[in-house]
């Protein structure tokens, strides 16, 4: 299992970002070994909006953030990604330890998200 957490800094004890697209740093944990890999996201506008497919190209089972944004949701999901949303104010290692202990979910749908048309 690969799991992905978002973060503003560039280890496990970083808090996660707030925005999934925002996210300073991608770190890449893989508890079976106990190993993780780093991925920097670029700054600015361009790569900020292709941060879901820098993340998509590592191919992790789970990725764990705080908000995230529509388009990016669905082309996580889309390529087979579990998403686990709307985690704020811990760290990635306490994000990573949540979800294997059971106590982290993941999201069906985004939070706070309204789908459909206005008629």
């Amino acid at each position: 299992m690969l799991i992905c957490v978002a973060t503003e800094e560039n280890n496990l004890d970083s808090l996660l970002a707030v925005q999934f697209e925002k996210a300073d740093y991608f770190i890449f944990f893989n508890p079976d070994r106990h190993e993780f890999d780093l991925l920097e996201n670029q700054k600015g506008f361009l790569k900020r909006s292709m941060a879901h497919h820098l993340v998509a190209e590592k191919n992790p089972d789970l990725v764990i953030c705080g908000n995230i944004e529509p388009s990016s949701y669905d082309f996580l999901k889309a390529s087979g990604i579990r998403i686990a949303s709307g985690v704020f104010g811990i760290s990635g290692r306490e994000a990573i330890q949540r979800y294997l202990y059971g106590r982290l979910r993941e999201s069906e749908k985004i939070p706070g998200l309204v789908r459909g048309r206005i008629l």
